[in-house]
């Protein structure tokens, strides 16, 4: 009787802990991060009666959670990708709608201004025509600022993004290293393991997934080491390292993340991934930076043809043409831990060779070393020594000391960066337009033979003597000489260059015939010069003489708009990878409500089966104390 009456007490506690366990699955159902938990039962320890063994009833051996350790990493994992690529989709659709207005993208700027050059080739002594097309330049140039304001402001937007995520990731750091200490002293006095407390770390350590992608290692005192990027730690059981926003040492106005290592920051950015915080340095650092860099080389593009091909002309005035853009030189950064004063300045040489990639330079004491910025890739082909009379060279960029550098200086040359935002109208006066051409040729009005001269096309417009006056007179039908001098070979159809002049001299000439070349006088009605200004548009400036300025904004708005496809592609692939791990999550953590329903009606009746088997002990247990009275 009285191992009956155990048995049936020892089921009421047991099962009453359960119907506790069960309604607090119920009650947490929609408790964000909550697993179910789940009561494991087990005999208590039987008697033992002579030969035969008697149970003592039933215990709770646990209440542990349902729970399973890859599932929930898949989760994180998942969520870090997501978070990723979300971010860097929000960022990248705005650069897409920047640029890719068919109204107001660049495109639709630099269509309006070669259409407003053919306007002055149509009528070239047309003042209003003229100024017409300096509007237009104007317009393209304040676009190109527009554009490069805009990407200042992602940028900026960036900037904020940053700083936001590393104060969010610091504060779920410390929180759960706070957990990791209330979790090492739980089991530590009772020797069990708080669920709702690992419920609560599990949701941190997934919160922490969307902000950057980590990687956690439990210990063997039940607390959990967090690590990011290469390995460098964020929280050490109750220990946290603080992560810093800080500024860039060679551009203050730009975010990097650093942590707290040995005194002193070591900058990681460069490490990190997955989370929003990797999705924003990894658009900054990618997307728009090379956005930034090739809107700038375009714009050098279109100054250098446009400055180029004026310069080859003459005005309304009769003056030769001057610049129509001014450009800034190439941005050079030094680093604000450089110990001498030394200053690096640069300037383009071979804009089709220039690729807008941004140089790395450090110095050791004694050698220069020069790294791709982005993927810190060691470059070579760097020629010169740096200084101003022997420039070091590479990819079309010149650049030079000022000074003796010291050892550990480190300098950023960035060849496009602030081109486009500096680009500017230079020419102000619609008739310095010079829509005719420099030069013009002429035959001599006593020619007997059947040679002729082709009109000049100006290959080099800083020529001194561009202007000069050129008499050509034949000797023979065959020699030819030069303002009075030299016995030259005639060959028909052959290309001359004399004074930045390219001519052709065709036909069958005679002995005294006569060419002539000079400055194209009161030429208000040609057209030559202009029409090649319109042409420039399609000029092969760029990517080795392989790239005009249409197709370069052309690649430009197709890349970022595959960007951003893919970045869409890849959100909507993810948010799905995401949606089925956390389903597979919660098929395996997640409270279902039918089944503890079932649960609390079995436990239910488990338990007032053990209160009616109580009674009937308590009943025989008062019958036997009456046989005695």
């Amino acid at each position: 009787m009285g191992d009956m009456l155990g048995n049936a007490l020892s089921a009421l506690v047991s099962y009453q802990r359960a119907l506790a366990t069960t309604s607090h699955n119920i009650a947490n159902a929609d408790t964000e991060g909550y697993s179910r938990q789940r009561v494991d039962f087990a005999t208590r320890v039987p008697q033992q009666l002579g030969n035969t063994t008697i149970g003592s009833g039933v215990k709770v051996s646990s209440v542990s959670r349902v729970y399973d350790n890859f599932t929930a990493g898949q989760l994180r994992s998942a969520q870090a990708a997501f978070s990723a690529v979300n971010n860097s989709y929000q960022l990248a659709s705005q650069l897409d709608n920047a640029l890719a207005d068919p109204n107001l993208g660049l495109g639709a700027s630099l269509s309006r201004y070669y259409n407003s050059i053919q306007g002055v080739a149509d009528d070239p002594s047309s003042i209003s025509s003229r100024q017409l097309m300096l509007a237009e330049a104007q317009g393209l140039g304040d676009r190109f600022a527009d554009l490069s304001a805009q990407l200042d402001s992602l940028g900026r937007e960036v900037n904020v993004r940053i700083s936001t995520s590393v104060s969010d990731i610091n504060d779920l750091a410390t929180q759960i290293a706070d957990i990791n200490l209330l979790i090492s002293e739980s089991r530590g006095k009772f020797g069990t393991t708080p669920n709702d407390l690992l419920d609560q770390r599990d949701q941190a350590l997934l919160s922490l997934n969307e902000l950057i992608g980590i990687k956690s290692v439990e210990q063997n005192d039940g607390t959990v080491s967090v690590f990011v990027g290469n390995g460098e730690a964020l929280v050490l059981g109750e220990r946290t390292i603080k992560m810093n926003a800080v500024s860039n040492v060679f551009e203050p106005g730009r975010i990097e993340v650093a942590m707290d290592m040995g005194g002193g920051q070591a900058v990681i950015s460069s490490s990190l991934s997955g989370g929003s915080l990797g999705g924003s340095l990894n658009f900054r650092d990618g997307l728009l930076n090379e956005t930034r860099n090739e809107l700038g080389r375009i714009s050098l593009a279109v100054a250098s043809s446009m400055n180029e091909q004026n310069r080859a002309g003459i005005d309304l005035r009769g003056n030769q043409g001057g610049d129509l853009f001014s450009v800034p030189d190439p941005v050079v950064h030094r680093s604000l831990n450089n110990i001498s004063a030394t200053q690096m300045t640069a300037q383009i040489s071979d804009l089709s060779q220039v690729t807008g990639n941004n140089v790395l330079m450090r110095f050791n004491g004694t050698n220069w070393s020069f790294f791709d910025e982005a993927n810190g890739a060691q470059l070579s082909g760097v020629t010169g020594t740096g200084s101003v009379a022997d420039p070091f060279e590479y990819k079309g960029v010149q650049f030079s000391l000022n000074g003796p550098a010291a050892a550990g200086d480190q300098f950023v040359l960035r060849p496009t960066e602030g081109a486009a935002a500096g680009l500017k109208l230079a020419l102000t006066d619609p008739a310095a337009i010079a829509a005719a051409a420099a030069t013009r040729s002429l035959s001599g009005s006593n020619n007997i033979g059947s040679g002729s001269i082709s009109q000049t096309n100006i290959v080099d417009s800083g020529n001194p003597n561009l202007l000069d006056n050129v008499d050509i007179e034949f000797l023979t039908a065959t020699t030819y000489q030069i303002n009075g001098s030299g016995s030259f070979s005639y060959t028909p159809g052959a290309e001359l260059n004399i004074n930045g002049n390219q001519f052709v001299l065709n036909g069958s000439p005679v002995a005294g015939d006569q060419f002539f070349i000079g400055a194209n006088t009161n030429a208000v009605g040609d057209n030559r010069n202009i029409l090649k200004l319109a042409g420039a548009e399609n000029l092969k400036l760029l990517n080795g003489g392989t790239v005009s300025v249409q197709d370069a904004v052309n690649g430009l708005v197709g890349d970022i708009a595959v960007a951003t496809r893919s970045a869409q592609i890849n959100k909507q692939s993810q948010e799905n990878l995401l949606s089925q791990t956390r389903a597979r999550y919660e098929s395996v953590s997640g409270v279902n409500l039918d089944e503890e329903a079932a649960n609390l009606l079995k436990f239910q009746q488990a338990y007032q089966a053990a209160a009616q088997a109580t009674s009937i002990a308590n009943d025989l247990f008062q019958n036997l104390m009456s046989a005695f009275r």
